[in-house]
Formats: structure tokens, sequence, C-alpha cells
């Protein structure tokens, strides 16, 4: 009986059905399109070589701890100027807008980076936190001369692990391993 009734649905049935089912791709693509964002990004884990929080061994926190104590003491201006620019990139890609940046306003921040890590990295004698503040200048030289949001997110990732490492910043589930300092690179 139901197989006679889904027969039974008729030319104008199947027109509506198809009507409604090329509306809402349609709507869809428009969607992705108008906001600038990956379709694909829905299906792939691009956060891979991360590391959930609640996953830590016992061992990575106790070197958190200590990274804290030592290096995150002695250069507390700079765990200043890694929580503020960290809470720049909290505000301008989390939560999706990593897909629709505004340009002006990272290649200002990727400048102001530059600026204050010329000031302060000749005075940094801590070797992974020199490399990283180098890799930091690279990436940021990168985001003024180039449009890419890799460099972007990877900045983001930076600065999110050197302000879990340098400061008491526990509003993460994950640690991206993007850093020396913090002690946890792949």
């Amino acid at each position: 009986m139901a197989k006679g009734k889904f027969l039974k649905l008729g030319w104008f049935g199947w027109t509506f059905i198809s009507v409604i089912a090329v509306t809402l791709i349609g709507s869809a693509l428009f969607f992705f399109n108008i906001f600038d964002l990956n379709p694909m990004s829905l299906f792939s884990d691009s956060d891979e070589q991360a590391t959930d929080a609640d996953e830590l061994p016992e061992e990575t926190t106790e070197k958190l701890e200590e990274v804290r104590g030592t290096v995150g003491k002695e250069y507390q201006d700079i765990g200043q100027f890694v929580s503020e620019t960290h809470d720049f990139y909290n505000e301008t890609t989390g939560y999706g807008g990593i897909s629709s940046l505004d340009w002006d306003r990272q290649k200002d921040e990727a400048n102001a980076i530059l600026t204050t890590l010329d000031e302060k990295l000749p005075d940094v004698d801590n070797e992974a936190l020199t490399n990283d503040l180098e890799q930091i200048q690279k990436l940021a030289n990168a985001v003024v001369k180039e449009e890419n949001t890799e460099d972007v997110r990877n900045l983001h990732r930076m600065f999110h692990d050197l302000d879990i490492a340098l400061n008491d910043y526990h509003a993460y589930d994950k640690i991206w391993n993007a850093t020396e300092t913090l002690g946890t690179t792949n």
C-alpha cells in the first residue's frame, strides 16, 4: 500500500520536491560563498596536531608548570605582550572568524608584533623562546606581505601555546604543539 502511495506522488509532487531540494542546495552554496566559508572544513579535522588539554600526560603538565615558573617569571613583559596579542587573535580569528579576516587589521597587528619583537628580542636569552619569537617574526612578515589565512592561523596557535607556557592561561582545551618554549613540539 505504501508503495502505491509513493508512486502516486505525481508530477506536481516530484516538481515540488525537486524545487525544495534545489533551493536548499542553492541556499547552502550561497551561504558558504557569501561568508567565505570552506564547506570541506565541515568534513575534515584540521587540528590533528593538537593535544587535548584533558589528555595531557602528567610529565607535560609538570613541564608546563616548570616553564611558567622559570621562563614565564623571567620574561613577564613578553608574557604580557603574548597575552594581549593572543586576545587579539581570539577576537579576530576565533569561532569561525578565520574565514572572514579583516586584512587591514591583521596587517596592522602584524606590524605591531614586528615592532615589539624588534625591541624585546635582543633581551631574550632563552633559546627556545628566542626561536619561537623568531618564528613569529617570520609569520608576521608573511602576513604583512601576503594575505594567507594559514599564516594568521599559525600565528594564533603560536601565541595560544606561548600564552599557556608563559602565563597562567587556563581557558584552553587544546595545545597546538606549535612552540619550542612549551616543550611539547612534535
